[in-house]
């Protein structure tokens, strides 16, 4: 096995006695990781391929001409005969696993929240759910320099000069007083967590539903508040949860703005034609669908995970995809589950906080042809 710190390496097997050749993928991954077998996964043989297979099909439609998967998700089109043998070849023919060997791990969860809303401003529905602002300027550097970043940047133009884009706090007392809001909704502890979930529907006075997705930032890092409560004593390190975090904001009215403005971090939306979908452009799936870091995981990526879940402690083993991304997933092993919607995934997903072993299944094509790139060169 070789190592792999912050430049993904790669081998590929030819035979036994054959010396097997290092390949770069800068590309692909800053994470450390370490070239695996797929027996190595204990819960490998457990795996339902057929539905596995069929989330990778769907992924797919968004990856098809990415480099990294394109003669992967071909072969897949290919595949005729469907069945749990087939299928489970399929990845075992046309996948290498490279286990995450990062010190710290953790996976948590998020889930497709339920709000109640309006087209129209009133006292009962104060809250405005903000679209990307006209003024805000994404600003785009060399892909060299971006890696080095570890929030996007975002500004605003003032006298010809970019200026840092409004925090969560300006943008609670009218900073955006001149855009015309998606709509409005009745709960800012609700919308706060529209926000840390990215997607979710709102239902209308009028019973209509409004699917909305994240569609940009403002640029200020995501800042825990679960955290900064610990800090100040407010919560426990062991209680602190998402039921727990709003449970104190409801019971403690004059402290919530002054905690909920601690995260500087703000989400601006897009009304989407269906429910929650993530950064890859897909309806989300519940179970198989993660988010994470794109630096260290790229979109579209099956994995395989290891975990405990939340709610009975049993093992929770499968092949995820990372369809989605999150201001507050970073690292080499950071993954933030989707649940799904309802009162029980809300439930896994305020208790999820567990470590995860965690597996990237890469495809053998991109594997080849990084290592024929190297060869030239």
């Amino acid at each position: 096995m070789r190592s792999i710190s912050y430049i993904f390496l790669a081998g590929l097997l030819f035979t036994a006695c054959v010396h097997k050749p290092t390949v770069k993928l800068k590309s692909m991954s800053l994470g450390a990781y370490q070239e695996s077998e797929f027996s190595a996964i204990a819960a490998w043989q457990k795996e339902d391929f057929e539905e596995a297979f069929r989330v990778f099909k769907k992924t797919c439609k968004r990856t098809k001409n990415m480099n990294l998967y394109k003669d992967v998700c071909q072969k897949a089109t290919s595949l005729i005969h469907v069945t749990p043998v087939s299928t489970k070849a399929f990845f075992e023919r046309n996948f290498t696993p490279f286990i995450s060997i990062s010190k710290k791990s953790l996976a948590t969860g998020y889930f497709e929240p339920f709000l109640e809303g309006s087209t129209v401003q009133s006292p009962a529905y104060p809250y405005p759910v903000y679209g990307v602002p006209s003024d805000l300027l994404r600003i785009e550097l060399a892909s060299s320099y971006k890696k080095r970043l570890h929030h996007p940047l975002r500004g605003r133009l003032i006298d010809n000069k970019v200026h840092p884009y409004y925090t969560r706090e300006q943008i609670n007392e009218d900073g955006l007083m001149d855009e015309t809001p998606i709509c409005y909704v009745n709960d800012r502890v609700d919308l706060f967590f529209l926000q840390v979930q990215g997607s979710g529907c709102i239902r209308l006075e009028n019973e209509e539903m409004i699917y909305v997705g994240y569609a940009d930032q403002n640029g200020y890092p995501y800042v825990s508040i679960g955290k900064e409560m610990i800090k100040e004593g407010l919560l426990s390190k062991e209680e602190v949860s998402l039921e727990s975090i709003r449970s104190y904001l409801y019971a403690n009215a004059d402290e919530r703005d002054r905690i909920l403005n601690l995260n500087p971090s703000y989400i601006f939306f897009e009304t989407r034609s269906h429910s929650a979908s993530g950064a890859l452009g897909i309806v989300l799936e519940a179970g198989r669908s993660v988010a994470v870091d794109k630096k260290n995981i790229p979109l579209g990526m099956p994995m395989f995970i290891s975990t405990t879940d939340p709610l009975n402690g049993e093992k929770y083993e499968k092949m995820v995809f990372a369809h989605d991304t999150g201001g507050a997933i970073n690292g080499d092993a950071r993954i933030d589950i989707f649940f799904g919607a309802g009162r029980k995934a809300k439930q896994r997903a305020g208790q999820m906080k567990n470590e995860v072993k965690l597996w990237m299944l890469v495809p053998n094509d991109y594997l080849e042809v990084s290592l024929s790139m190297q060869e030239v060169k």
